[in-house]
């Protein structure tokens, strides 16, 4: 058959969208309408654009348009309603893998678009195919995430150019195998403005290192050595006592993950994780009578091994095992608690963990991953911010993700305790969106872009937060919040704790508001305030739930910056006690006497139980409270009391104090101490 001859076919109108006569080259590549005149063998387009206009001949093999995501979701409707009532989903999965496309594209989600290829970047390091629907998909999930292979991980793009991507896809689509990326445009919102949110690959390595040996693998090795033969006792301990209350795994995925495949789990992951699990070592009864490692050296090794993975490939198993390292007990290190803190939400905003995934394209199980670990994160920030006085690197404004969901911590066949952790966790998230508000009141420096407006700078609205947050909590933790009952759920005694320290913190902030105010119209006292009270109210129930606690609450989770809230109650009760005493006799002076109640019960708690949230406001109060005590009572109390490190205690009013060792001469000459917050 003899071969058509384009040339005479160029010299005349070449009609649109003509099978017979196709575009030419340059056309298809641009996907541009392909128009020829009589006067020229050359389209119009490429006379415009003075490229080469050749056109394919009859013998070319014309390459099919790729099928995009949307394109094979409709295909896949089209034959799930066309095919057989005998043709096996197995059948279906398997058509669906060989393309190369994960099949939840092909389960379209309402309100989203997605714009992906089979080289499309995935939120997460997710490894296979997600199918939620089996055991493998759940498992690949899991490991995707948990994972420290891998030479590549995905990265967020600056909301700022996330748009171009819109011109790149058309370029990059005529480019054979050119990677292309992910752009997720959210769900529409009237309230706020819809901003897409794009990932792309970055290298999760320096140039020049492999996936061979790492120094994160040596440490995992070295402890589950030093712990054998009770490793898995130490997994056990992990879950039945921390991670029920503070869930960062699912609990079925990571056993199935451990059991079949812990050589593809971080290392560091692991390390931070038998380290976290050691303060429970004696609530296991096949443990308790073997002798406990040394949780020192455990953390010291945990500490390098996770310091190496933010060195060398950190993703999201990274942010996983800095929450199991600040959460950590023994806590001793404020400065690197805070770094770690840090870097975890830098890690955050680059994975885009701040991003609502809820109408992502991507697994179930992904999906509350992100939203427990950003949540996990959140809590770590706003507790070490009201603890070491630094100000919280999370914004309010620069998140959207939900709360997490009681149907997302818990399976239907989950035990009643399983279920009460959870309800409790979800309800100390909320309590920390209450403090992250009250937080950015006590950081604010400036008088631009207040927090606020000035008309809700008042003590009744941030009585109103609070307020409005106890109303919303359902019937049985409300009961545990107004009353303070059942605390035998795990995690219940934890929380009441924070709840406390957070009415604490209000009342300080209500003092504060209203001490100003007073101070503009008449000269008085601080302790005239009708918040006055309340805030050593607050402090007085700090200290009743601490004389109130048993050994099983000593031996459950706590939150370690929850120490600093016994010595903020205590430093309380001893300020509110010196302002008392021109007025009140030693032996009614109330605030004084509680303080010395809490050190005593302190005493008893660390003697007995070992329980170290006690050692901080040991170590603060119990000299500052033993002297007053004694000077109060009529001793001699003064030999000693110069080497005490007063300008720690920031809450003790330096005016009472100086009222109060007036007739020492000399002893508060140059003494200097911060005003509380």
């Amino acid at each position: 058959m003899e071969t058509p001859d384009h040339s005479q076919a160029n010299k005349s109108t070449r009609p649109y969208r003509s099978r017979l006569q196709p575009a030419c080259h340059s056309c298809r590549k641009r996907k541009s309408r392909c128009k020829t005149t009589g006067s020229s063998s050359a389209c119009v387009t490429c006379q415009l654009h003075g490229t080469e206009c050749v056109y394919p001949l009859a013998t070319d093999e014309i390459p099919q348009r790729s099928r995009t995501p949307r394109r094979l979701a409709a295909k896949a409707r089209q034959d799930c309603g066309n095919r057989p009532a005998s043709t096996p989903t197995s059948q279906i999965r398997r058509t669906a893998s060989s393309s190369n496309y994960s099949p939840q594209l092909l389960q379209p989600l309402p309100d989203t678009e997605i714009h992906a290829t089979n080289t499309a970047v995935r939120p997460s390091e997710t490894l296979g195919s997600p199918k939620e629907t089996g055991q493998g998909g759940l498992f690949s999930n899991f490991i995707g995430i948990v994972a420290e292979t891998g030479d590549d991980s995905s990265h967020i793009v600056s909301p700022a150019v996330a748009n171009d991507n819109d011109v790149l896809e058309s370029y990059l689509s005529t480019i054979p195998g050119a990677r292309r990326r992910c752009l997720i445009r959210p769900s529409f919102d009237s309230g706020r403005a819809i901003k897409p949110v794009l990932f792309n690959t970055v290298s999760r390595r320096p140039l020049g290192m492999n996936t061979k040996q790492t120094l994160a693998a040596t440490k995992c090795e070295y402890i589950e050595k030093y712990l054998e033969p009770g490793v898995e006792g130490v997994v056990d301990l992990f879950f039945q006592n921390a991670n029920i209350c503070f869930p960062i795994f699912d609990e079925a995925s990571f056993r199935n993950a451990y059991r079949t495949h812990k050589e593809k789990i971080s290392p560091a992951l692991l390390c931070n994780l038998y380290a976290h699990a050691l303060i429970y070592w004696d609530n296991l009864p096949r443990l308790r009578s073997v002798r406990s490692p040394d949780i020192r050296f455990i953390w010291n090794q945990a500490n390098e091994a996770l310091h190496s993975e933010l060195w060398l490939c950190p993703g999201i198993s990274t942010v996983m095992a800095i929450i199991l390292n600040v959460c950590g007990r023994p806590s001793t290190s404020m400065f690197g608690n805070g770094g770690m803190i840090g870097t975890a939400v830098a890690l955050c905003n680059a994975l885009g963990l701040n991003r609502d995934p809820s109408n992502w394209n991507i697994s179930p199980l992904e999906k509350r991953f992100r939203i427990r670990i950003w949540w996990l994160v959140n809590v770590h920030d706003s507790w070490c911010s009201l603890a070491y006085g630094t100000p919280p690197q999370i914004n309010s404004a620069q998140h959207d993700v939900p709360f997490p969901r009681l149907e997302d911590l818990c399976e239907a066949s989950s035990t009643p305790d399983q279920k009460a952790a959870a309800s409790i966790f979800i309800a100390l998230t909320t309590l920390t969106d209450v403090l992250g508000r009250y937080l950015e009141h006590i950081y604010q420096v400036s008088k631009i872009n207040l927090p606020y407006p000035p008309e809700m700078q008042s003590t009744t609205y941030f009585e109103h937060i609070l307020s409005k947050w106890e109303e919303s909590l359902p019937d049985d933790i409300r009961r545990l919040v107004i009353r303070g009952t059942h605390l035998n759920a795990p995690g219940a005694a934890n929380f009441r704790l924070a709840y406390l320290a957070v009415k604490l913190l209000l009342r300080r902030i209500q003092l504060d508001l209203d001490t100003k105010d007073a101070a503009v119209h008449v000269e008085e006292d601080a302790t005239t305030s009708q918040f006055y009270l309340q805030a050593q109210r607050a402090a007085e129930d700090i200290v009743h739930l601490i004389q109130e606690l048993d050994e099983s609450h000593f031996r459950g989770f706590w939150i370690p910056v929850n120490a600093f809230s016994l010595t903020s109650a205590t430093t309380f009760l001893l300020r509110s006690g010196l302002r008392m005493r021109t007025s009140t006799s030693s032996s009614r002076n109330a605030p004084l006497r509680i303080a010395r109640e809490m050190i005593n019960t302190l005493h008893s708690h660390r003697l007995h139980f070992s329980w170290d949230l006690a050692d901080h406001c040991l170590v603060s109060c119990s000299d500052l409270v033993e002297k007053i005590s004694s000077v109060e009572a009529g001793g001699d109390g003064l030999g000693d009391m110069g080497i005490l490190d007063l300008e720690n205690q920031v809450d003790v009013d330096l005016s009472a104090l100086e009222d109060f060792l007036d007739g020492f001469p000399g002893f508060v000459d140059g003494l200097e101490m911060p005003m509380p917050l």
